[in-house]
């Protein structure tokens, strides 16, 4: 990608900054006692906002839940090699279709049709034909909540997911099986397809202090029940997606979500694929860094971790990470 397309597709990004933890932990700590409208308008956010309008809505995903994956994918004329594209896409989406619970829809949001959405009756494509100068994932992250959660409502859960991502085989069965709560990632892998390096992620202790959890790298973090409150789960959901994934925890709890948070891998992060919009943005070093302090040696791990997340198997093997 030339410097000027750079430039036009990173333009207004549009995500608030990260928000101080103090205060965080002041608004977070006040929600929970029930004292938040006591805090001056003005000084919450619209998230925030949106948060507390929620909590007196939630229900949980009960019946027969159905998880709808929300995918924002980047137009062609955002990239410089859109097979590249449709070659993640393909792999993310069949890691969905190898999912051991059916109940699952995805929609992806784009200006290209993807050809990937024909592998399966589950996955449809929403057109997305607003004119953004710049970066629009958040303006598709928040069609795509109109979309599937007053448009087209199934009860169930919402996840925001990366159409280069994987998901662990079992994550929607894991999911139905605790309707009252949301499903936070914590535990997880981040692959380096340039390499094929794998590193595991998971929260920092005392015997790993420079870890850090899935959440903090990754947006496809976090799936929330929903099904009972259409708009405030659309405002609740469109006003996430203007916040980066670091805050997706504080402002699910201080929606009262209760986030169970994953001890045992159930994503995987991929990196170095050619088209990640952090690596064209040249911020993606760090993520590399980290893969190359906790690589994976163990190859009965990457054994498993290739059967654990289908279409892992052309990113890594024990085989390619000892090259």
């Amino acid at each position: 990608m030339d410097a000027e397309r750079f430039t036009q597709a990173t333009k207004f990004m549009h995500e608030q900054t990260q928000l101080a933890k103090l205060r965080r932990a002041v608004i977070a700590r006040l929600a929970h006692f029930g004292a938040a409208p006591l805090l001056p308008r003005n000084s919450l956010n619209k998230a925030e906002h949106a948060a507390l309008a929620l909590k007196t809505h939630l229900t949980s995903a009960k019946g027969n839940p159905i998880t709808t994956f929300a995918i924002p994918l980047v137009g062609a004329h955002q990239v410089s090699d859109w097979a590249v594209i449709e070659e993640t896409l393909e792999r993310s989406l069949r890691a969905l279709i190898a999912q051991s619970d059916p109940n699952w829809r995805a929609v992806i949001c784009s200006q290209t049709r993807p050809d990937a959405i024909t592998l399966d009756p589950r996955i449809t494509h929403l057109p997305f034909d607003q004119n953004i100068d710049g970066h629009d994932k958040v303006a598709k992250l928040q069609s795509l909540a109109r979309h599937c959660l007053t448009d087209t409502a199934k009860p169930g859960f919402f996840m925001p997911l990366d159409g280069d991502d994987l998901l662990h085989r079992d994550f929607t069965i894991d999911l139905h099986a605790q309707p009252d709560k949301g499903l936070l990632v914590c535990a997880g892998y981040m692959v380096n397809a340039g390499t094929g390096h794998v590193a595991e992620t998971q929260n920092r202790s005392l015997r790993a202090l420079g870890q850090k959890p899935f959440w903090k790298f990754c947006g496809s973090c976090m799936a929330l029940p929903v099904g009972g409150a259409p708009a405030a789960e659309t405002a609740f959901f469109q006003a996430l997606a203007e916040h980066e994934h670091r805050l997706y925890p504080y402002l699910a709890e201080l929606a009262g979500f209760t986030l169970e948070r994953s001890t045992a891998a159930r994503a995987l992060y991929v990196i170095n694929h050619g088209e990640n919009f952090e690596s064209r943005r040249g911020r993606g070093g760090f993520k590399q860094r980290f893969i190359e302090r906790f690589t994976v040696t163990d190859h009965e791990q990457l054994s498993q971790l290739t059967i654990d997340f289908p279409g892992s198997s052309a990113l890594v093997s024990p085989r390619k990470a000892d090259l």
